[in-house]
């Protein structure tokens, strides 16, 4: 799951946007750090300050799993119709609040970079299912922890390897970018949900093996 967060076209794309933007390491760390900020203090929310309400005797991992399985097969089945995410009409103009955003979000500022990054890291489907699993493993808070620091490590990986490369090569790394980006409004769509698909039916197996 953590891999289809890392695909998410938003996040390629603004990750291809920050390194187009002057000082573009600065504006990547700035949009890392605030993705990060969002996702580990949402977990240990999650995770520790909510472990009281998720004690529950019913709360067990193998039902956990299996509506989780059950989520992450209904998110696929919906983003792969095109329900979501579907083009705007070419013929429109860009609404209000979408053109002061872009010009928001194309500014100078490091502090835009990260709002943009903390916007990007809201919770989303894949991650509330990940923290539901991660909580009903009944493992002990450091592991927990571990697991809440790796599935971010991977979920924002196509920001963090970007970062590196464009330290070393910075125009291939801009030019890299430009196409991953392209290629996943293009066709990754119908990836992702596959491997959606794959993860929700293994939990869904899983889940019911261990009744």
């Amino acid at each position: 799951m953590a891999v289809a967060v890392s695909l998410e076209p938003f996040r390629i794309g603004m990750t291809a946007l920050m390194v187009n933007r002057p000082r573009p390491a600065l504006q990547l760390f700035a949009f890392l750090s605030g993705g990060l900020a969002m996702g580990l203090v949402v977990g240990m929310v999650v995770l520790f300050a909510l472990r009281p309400a998720l004690s529950s005797a019913h709360f067990t991992l193998p039902r956990v799993q299996i509506v989780v399985g059950l989520v992450v097969l209904c998110t696929a089945a919906v983003v792969g119709s095109g329900l979501v995410g579907r083009p705007r009409d070419p013929d429109r103009g860009p609404g209000f609040v979408a053109t002061h955003a872009r010009r928001l979000v194309e500014g100078r500022s490091l502090w835009t970079a990260a709002a943009v990054g903390l916007g990007t890291a809201l919770p989303s489907v894949d991650y509330l299912a990940a923290l539901a699993l991660i909580a009903a493993s009944g493992a002990a808070a450091a592991t927990q922890f571990g697991a809440l620091l790796a599935f971010n490590a991977v979920a924002f990986a196509l920001i963090e390897i970007p970062l590196l490369c464009y330290l070393v090569s910075p125009d291939r790394t801009r030019t890299a970018l430009a196409s991953l980006n392209a290629w996943i409004r293009a066709r990754g769509r119908y990836g992702v949900c596959a491997l959606m698909a794959v993860v929700g039916a293994v939990l869904l197996a899983i889940g019911l093996a261990g009744l």
